[in-house]
C-alpha cells in the first residue's frame, strides 16, 4: 500500500474547516493537558464556539493559548485530512457576534450561553490519501 501525505497551505485549512462541525480544543489547565469535543463555525476568519458559563472551557476561555484540531477520516479509502489552529480564545459580547454563530446547533442541549471567537495565530494541516483497504485488513471486503 502507497500512501501520500501533503501539507496544506492556510487557504486549504480554511476550505476544509468551513466544511466540518466538530472539533477537540485542548489546553494546558492546572490539572494538566485538558481536551473537550465542541461544535464550531467559521465566520469572519476566526474559529466561533459556544459554552457553558462555569464550565472548564469557559474558564480557560479568557485568552489563555488553546489548541483546536478537526479532523476527517474515510476509513474504506483510507483518506483523510487534519487542521490544527492555534490560537487565544476571547469571549465577545451576544451583540457583536455573526447570527450564524447566535444560531449555530450545539451538541449536547442546553444554554452554551458564552460565545468563544479563536483568532488563529497558527493554523497547519496534512491531507493522506490512501490507496483502499489493505490486504488482509479485517474490514477489507465487507
Amino acid at each position: 500500500m502507497t500512501e501520500n501525505v501533503a501539507t496544506l497551505l492556510a487557504y486549504d485549512c480554511w476550505a476544509l474547516l468551513e466544511g466540518a462541525d466538530v472539533a477537540r480544543v485542548a489546553w494546558l489547565g492546572p490539572d494538566g493537558v485538558a481536551l473537550v469535543p465542541i461544535n464550531y463555525v467559521v465566520a469572519d476568519g476566526c474559529l466561533w464556539f459556544r459554552t457553558e458559563p462555569g464550565s472548564a472551557l469557559a474558564r480557560e476561555s479568557g485568552g489563555g493559548p488553546l489548541v483546536i484540531e478537526i479532523d476527517h477520516v474515510d476509513t474504506e479509502t483510507r483518506d483523510g485530512w487534519s487542521v490544527v489552529v492555534r490560537g487565544k480564545p476571547e469571549l465577545i459580547d451576544q451583540i457583536d457576534v455573526p447570527q450564524m454563530v447566535v444560531e449555530m446547533r450545539v451538541w449536547p442541549i442546553g444554554p452554551h450561553q458564552l460565545f468563544v471567537r479563536v483568532q488563529p495565530d497558527q493554523i497547519t494541516g496534512r491531507r493522506l490519501w490512501g490507496t483502499g483497504p489493505v490486504e488482509g485488513d479485517a474490514h477489507a471486503g465487507a
